[in-house]
């Protein structure tokens, strides 16, 4: 763990004054020690759930479930998620991201749009190369490397012109 770096945390007493940065702060903090047990004590990889399977020869539907990425990000596709297969290739990986996205806009002091929540997501997609490709003596269950980018949950090969699922990270 030498690529540890240190967390800080707002001290709180009696009298001081709170800032948006102090509470940030605090976000912060919690969120990366999180996500620091999730890496150190679980690793990346699929946790629970998140089966792949192929409908009509078209669709490809990823069913709810929960998986680690390698910067510790908490993946939780909470309804199905279809994808359709219309590519050249005859071989895709089934990936899933963490994302962030801006909710609940309102206008702040000076009239300003800001948004006052954050929610987090899972976006999906068919790509054409494994981005576990890289992770040489780094697989499911350790660490990883550390950064958020897209977790292959299955491999879709096809085969006689059918499409199916040839492995599933489980």
């Amino acid at each position: 763990m030498s690529n540890a770096v240190p967390l800080e945390r707002v001290n709180f007493f009696d009298g001081k004054l709170l800032a948006a940065e102090d509470l940030s702060l605090e976000q912060t903090y919690h969120l990366e020690r999180h996500r620091r047990h999730n890496r150190y004590l679980h690793g990346w990889g699929v946790v629970s759930g998140l089966s792949v399977s192929v409908a009509d020869n078209t669709t490809i539907t990823v069913q709810p479930g929960v998986a680690i990425d390698c910067a510790g990000n908490e993946l939780v596709v909470g309804e199905c998620i279809h994808l359709s297969l219309n590519g050249p290739l005859d071989k895709y990986f089934v990936c899933i991201r963490y994302t962030e996205s801006p909710a609940q806009p309102m206008p702040n002091t000076a009239g300003m749009t800001v948004f006052a929540r954050i929610q987090e997501g899972v976006v999906a997609e068919l790509r054409s190369v494994n981005p576990a490709l890289g992770h040489h003596r780094k697989g499911p269950g350790t660490p990883g490397c550390g950064l958020a980018h897209w977790l292959c949950v299955a491999t879709i090969r096809q085969h006689n012109g059918r499409w199916r699922v040839a492995s599933q990270k489980q």
